[in-house]
């Protein structure tokens, strides 16, 4: 049913950049690139394998916007221009796809003899962003508040009006064939795109649904409304959710962004695990400020089992009454004993049930033809399927994970000048997956014991650097150079142990700086208390200045990378250098690099 987006154009007919009579790089019949091409000015290299391939790119960020975030949203925003000038001005590359030096300032300019642009000089551009903030799923206290919800609408808050048409995205249209034009100078187009980026700000909510904000505004087919909560059909005495109405303002968004004969990149950074909690019926639960139900005993042994249930739902026959089970007899978990900000990991085990989405909705709404609507009957998927027939094939949809990771996981060679991060297909060949993920529906843990989840200290070796995980005790902030080391949380239960750490190039006053910081003093948030490794000094003291940033495991997001295949990009929020930006390391470079190098592909 999809139809293929072999965009065939005369030459120069859009971009404005290829002259007459200046091929592609097609071959003849028999195979031979064309007489005279001699590598020719913006034309991409010849015998490139048939695949679909686009010359519009629309580009949506998703920006985690929880406290913590606005150091990475700063480093992001200093990448930004890589991306302008690479989707502008290509590479050239030999017939290999091997760049060969720094390419002409002119796009218009031909390569050196025997090299190729890698694609043409991309001239339409949407650019486009939104936050992790989906507020408190019906909840009352965390995230009801209207500035922690954000309803998975664009975003333009570093950019008001000044984008395309007020219609909350960037255009970036050179050769301005746009009605109205949009942008055409290249330095402007930076400027805003890292005042987006920028103006994400970290003050929204806690609980990040950074997969259900991509969802519902690329494919959702009816996008909710509002939630109301009401009491529950059948049963008055439970508290419900119900979704009402659709929309609009995303649907509309979405319509004046999203382009049919596009390819479709999206770009994620987030510094902490999925928490997209599923909207309906008493999901809404599990950020209740009022408690949450545990899971019965059996839980703590077979999460998976089916007398793993919630102590407020009846046993499933054969299983144990909940009245005479011990752990439920100790009532419900309130927030004194588990903080609302720790609801998200380890779910079935601790409530037993699982309140989030499972992450087949993601990766089925960004490969498959068709996705369930609110009724859950199976309908076209928007980001393929378009009423005039002109669809949308799966092979130009990108999805690229700046998330919880450490680098030297994906790393080619980390101790290479050049940090270059493995592809889908190299991470699937050297088993990088079971490395970083294992298999979390089949309860095999990681191999990097840094990718675990867990309040608790843990212990083990880091496969890559053959270091081993530091205790909390230890007097070296740097004790394991990827996480510094593990913290003293349980006696706290307000933090999960970090996936990796980064400099901070220059540190942040704490009592000075505006915004989140994660060395204040405050209750439950004691450096000293939790023995913080960001938050510890050479001499190992500890107070109030920030050394380093930190990410947590990011394992839902990377269960939908793996699921989607080749063209997933996952590069690590941790970033190896932020001191220099000269280098090709400096901040989200390499990512970035990553995520170009994977989208030449579908280029034209």
């Amino acid at each position: 049913m999809l139809t293929l987006l072999f965009l065939v154009a005369g030459c120069g007919a859009k971009t404005g950049l290829l002259g007459a009579g200046v091929d592609r790089g097609e071959t003849d019949d028999a195979g031979n690139p064309p007489v005279g091409t001699g590598g020719g000015p913006g034309n991409t290299r010849p015998n490139r394998p048939s695949r679909p391939r686009a010359e519009k790119i629309d580009l949506l960020f998703m920006i985690d916007n929880s406290g913590s975030m606005g150091d990475k949203q700063s480093i992001l925003s200093l990448a930004v221009p890589d991306i302008v000038r690479r989707l502008t001005n290509p590479l050239c590359v030999d017939i290999d796809g091997i760049p060969l030096g720094t390419p002409p300032t002119d796009p218009a300019a031909r390569c050196p003899e025997g090299s190729f642009r890698e694609f043409n000089s991309v001239q339409d551009v949407h650019i486009g962003v939104l936050s992790s903030s989906l507020g408190s799923h019906g909840a009352g206290g965390q995230c009801a508040s209207t500035i922690e919800n954000d309803r998975a609408q664009l975003l333009d808050r570093g950019a008001r009006g000044d984008t395309y048409e007020d219609l909350g995205f960037l255009a970036w249209d050179p050769a301005q064939t746009k009605t109205p034009p949009g942008t055409g100078s290249t330095l402007e187009l930076q400027g805003l795109i890292g005042g987006l980026v920028r103006g994400v700000g970290e003050n929204g909510c806690g609980i990040e649904s950074s997969l259900e904000a991509v969802y519902r505004f690329l494919i959702d087919p009816a996008p909710p409304g509002t939630l109301a909560r009401r009491p529950c059909t059948g049963d008055a005495a439970r508290s419900c959710v119900f979704l009402e109405g659709v929309d609009d303002v995303v649907l509309r968004q979405r319509a004046d962004f999203l382009r049919p004969d596009s390819l479709v990149a999206i770009i994620m950074l987030t510094d902490e695990n999925d928490c997209s909690i599923i909207d309906g019926d008493d999901n809404f639960a599990v950020l209740d400020p009022g408690g949450v139900a545990r899971g019965t005993s059996a839980c703590a042994t077979d999460p998976q089992g089916a007398c793993c249930h919630p102590c407020d739902r009846a046993a499933p026959p054969g299983c144990p009454d909940p009245s005479t089970d011990a752990e439920c007899q100790k009532g419900i978990i309130t927030p004194a004993e588990d903080s609302i900000f720790l609801r998200c990991f380890d779910q079935k085990r601790r409530f037993g049930r699982d309140f989030r989405y499972p992450v087949d909705r993601y990766i089925r709404g960004l490969v498959g033809e068709l996705v369930p609507n609110s009724d859950g009957a199976l309908v076209p998927n928007p980001l393929f399927i378009n009423p005039d027939g002109n669809d949308r094939d799966p092979s130009l949809v990108f999805f690229a994970g700046i998330v919880g990771v450490p680098w030297q996981d994906l790393a080619i060679d980390p101790a290479a000048d050049l940090l270059t991060y493995k592809s889908a297909a190299q991470m699937a060949d050297d088993d990088v997956w079971g490395l970083i993920l294992g298999d979390p529906e089949r309860g095999i843990p990681p191999r990097d014991p840094l990718m675990i989840e867990s309040i608790e200290e843990r212990t083990g070796v880091q496969p890559i650097t053959g270091e081993p995980l530091a205790p909390s005790d230890s007097l070296d902030p740097l004790a394991n150079s990827i996480n510094g080391h593990e913290m003293d949380l349980v006696s706290t239960g307000v933090d999960l142990q970090y996936a990796c750490t980064f400099p901070l190039d220059g540190g942040r006053n704490c009592n000075r700086v505006p915004g989140f910081c994660d060395c204040i003093s405050a209750v439950g948030l004691d450096p000293a208390t939790q023995k913080r490794p960001i938050c510890q000094a050479a001499d190992g003291s500890y107070g109030n200045r920030q050394f380093r940033g930190k990410a947590y495991p990011a394992v839902r997001q990377l269960q939908v990378l793996e699921g989607i295949g080749e063209n997933a990009i996952v590069a690590s929020i941790c970033a190896r250098n932020v001191s220099n930006i000269g280098q090709q390391d400096f901040g989200y470079r390499p990512a970035l690099r990553a995520i170009l190098d994977r989208l030449s592909e579908g280029l034209l």
